[in-house]
């Protein structure tokens, strides 16, 4: 009788204390904002100061190690010479000195949103040789292939100088990719002091279509317009390995070289369509048609959860043929970040895998598990690192390729993709 009583005060603690795990792990799932405390005053002035002093007071808090690289006294002085100059800046200007500060932080992860609710629809992509037009809509279709040169007037080298100190950044390879993601932003470039106004002038170079006026569209007005990503004549002029962007990830197989040929983009489960059952599926065709090469392309993968690979990696690990060297090619760039980091990592600790490409814009050791404080005054929002992953003994700054490949203009827009020509050249 006292056996079976003691039993079931052991089955009562353990149900108890999977209740009590489950639920901290539910809190720490959907508890992932936290916002500042409402002024029922209207003066925006104290609205300021009031979310200002929540930053400085629960940032440091909620941060994983907000003072791994700046220092408390930094920050917090920072944080004090903004506060009494509330009454100097206006709304537009004390956001853009918050992100500044922000910034400063130096963890790509933490950041000010200040990308707004628009945005100019021309894409930009920096090669080795400049800043090119990559994508568009249909009506600027004369634009595909030019080089930027400026907006309103302003050089290149003054755009840096007006814009990088916005971007949080972990290495300078984020910066490539931040930096023409933030000049397509009107509040950027608000707050940056290129434009007052909605519409900006667009500087190429050449004789023709040199400076093109360009309005900014809000997130919903893209849903009716048609880009040239979107029309067959311009998909077959680009690089095969730049397509099909809309899916999380696709497989192509390479008949002449024997090439499997996986994109992987983002880190995230598709809809009807699971990455184990994409796994499954690639094997299968990897194995029945005995390719020769695997190619793994991580190259725009942003992240999302990065243990859905698992699957796939165990799955590699499980063909000597393929986990060879000269077998096995990852592609790496300025893109990779967050959660794809990990996946990178796991390739080239735990397989044979020569990386290929240009260094990540994530680190290896990274912070990460974004989280929010939004200051409920001013109306704006803070993402900020609530973990950190290890991955690598060294404190390096990037994943820096096995082989490192710039990527020109001229290739791209002749359908060519620098990377995947290096690994053809090796067969």
């Amino acid at each position: 009788m006292k056996f079976k009583k003691r039993k079931m005060i052991i089955v009562l603690i353990i149900i108890l204390i999977i209740i009590i795990t489950a639920g901290i792990f539910i809190y720490h799932l959907f508890n992932r904002s936290t916002s500042s405390p409402v002024l029922k005053s209207a003066d925006r002035s104290e609205k300021w100061r009031a979310d200002l002093q929540f930053v400085k007071r629960e940032l440091p808090k909620k941060h994983k190690n907000l003072f791994f690289s700046k220092s408390k006294t930094e920050f917090d002085r920072d944080m004090d010479l903004l506060i009494g100059r509330v009454g100097k800046y206006n709304d537009m200007q004390m956001k853009g000195q918050l992100a500044k500060i922000v910034s400063s932080i130096n963890d790509s992860h933490t950041a000010v949103d200040i990308y707004g609710d628009s945005a100019y629809p021309i894409k930009f992509f920096q090669f080795e040789d400049g800043i090119y037009v990559v994508d568009a809509p249909l009506k600027y279709e004369d634009l595909w292939g030019k080089k930027l040169t400026g907006i309103n007037g302003y050089s290149i080298e003054q755009l840096h100088s007006k814009i990088d100190s916005f971007i949080s950044r972990d290495n300078n390879a984020i910066l490539k990719n931040q930096f023409c993601n933030l000049i397509r932003s009107n509040e950027v470039l608000k707050i940056s002091g290129i434009t007052e106004g909605n519409n900006v002038v667009v500087n190429f170079s050449g004789d023709q279509n040199n400076n093109v006026k360009v309005g900014p569209l809000k997130g919903s007005d893209y849903e009716n317009i048609k880009f040239l990503s979107n029309d067959s004549k311009y998909v077959s002029k680009s690089p095969f390995t730049k397509q099909k962007m809309d899916k999380n990830y696709w497989f192509k197989y390479i008949e002449d070289s024997k090439i499997a040929y996986v994109k992987y983009n983002s880190c995230q489960n598709m809809k009807g369509y699971l990455f184990s059952k994409f796994t499954e599926d690639t094997f299968k065709i990897i194995d029945n048609k005995k390719a020769s090469i695997l190619v793994v392309d991580l190259r725009d993968n942003g992240g999302g959860n990065s243990k859905i690979f698992n699957t796939f990696l165990d799955e590699l690990k499980k063909r000597s043929n393929i986990n060879s060297k000269g077998h096995l090619f990852v592609i790496i760039g300025r893109k990779t970040f967050s959660s794809a980091i990990l996946n990178a990592m796991d390739l080239k600790n735990n397989t044979n895998a020569i990386l290929v490409g240009e260094p990540t814009g994530g680190k290896p050791n990274h912070f990460g598990e974004v989280k929010m404080l939004h200051l409920s005054n001013v109306n704006v929002d803070i993402q900020y690192s609530s973990n950190y992953f290890k991955t690598s003994d060294k404190n390096l700054d990037s994943i820096y390729p096995d082989v490192n490949i710039k990527l020109k203009s001229s290739s791209y827009f002749n359908g060519r993709d620098d990377f995947m020509d290096y690994i053809k050249s090796t067969i």
